[in-house]
């Protein structure tokens, strides 16, 4: 009876990992088929009610939840505790989380409701945005990298790094749409900040404090 109830409950583990991969990598697939067909455009989404709005939140929605579920249920099969100890992956871990969680936090504040959903809104250049276009993406990466230290989890590593890849092409999809939207204000931003983080972003965030 044992033996029965531990096989379930691996199907069932098995079952979410499976559908938050499927999840992460339908969002990816969604930003490659926008990039690479000219007659789809999924991402950003043309309105709330659209069905490219409802298809990539749900999308998000399961594969965020699936990760954090994969990485509580795996912890530790990655090994990354040999090498750091326990209360090392604990600490860096919680670390990036923390940092990443208190980045995206702040530049969602700063972008607004629509604009953090991918809708048209007011161009946002100051605050964290003065040093990246992107700072939420950036502080995002920073809270999966943190998330699978944190939980040692290969499989949470496995989802996270194909989710991953929606936040460093969601920017490629997102650029066009912009300088559309808002013509040279965005292309002189464009120009004078990076699309993540680099020298630039170095020399701008000493600017902004000197």
């Amino acid at each position: 009876m044992v033996q029965r109830s531990h096989h379930l409950t691996s199907i069932r583990y098995r079952i979410v990992f499976w559908v938050a991969l499927v999840a992460a990598a339908g969002l990816g697939v969604t930003l490659i088929a926008t990039l690479g067909v000219k007659t789809i455009s999924i991402w950003p989404p043309p309105g709330r009610q659209a069905w490219q709005y409802r298809l990539v939140w749900t999308l998000f929605a399961v594969a965020c939840v699936g990760f954090l579920v994969v990485g509580g249920i795996d912890a530790g099969s990655l090994g990354l505790a040999r090498w750091v100890g326990e209360a090392g992956t604990i600490i860096l871990g919680s670390m990036l989380v923390v940092g990443g969680t208190a980045l995206a936090s702040y530049a969602m504040g700063r972008l607004g409701l629509r604009g953090c959903l991918g809708l048209n809104a007011e161009l946002v250049t100051d605050g964290p945005f003065a040093v990246s276009r992107n700072p939420g993406y950036v502080g995002d990466l920073i809270l999966i990298a943190g998330y699978v230290l944190l939980t040692d989890s290969g499989l949470a590593g496995i989802v996270g790094g194909i989710g991953a890849v929606w936040f460093l092409l969601a920017p490629l999809a997102e650029e066009p749409w912009l300088e559309e939207q808002y013509g040279e204000s965005y292309r002189r931003y464009r120009q004078r900040c990076p699309r993540f983080l680099g020298g630039a972003s170095v020399r701008l965030l000493s600017s902004e404090t000197a």
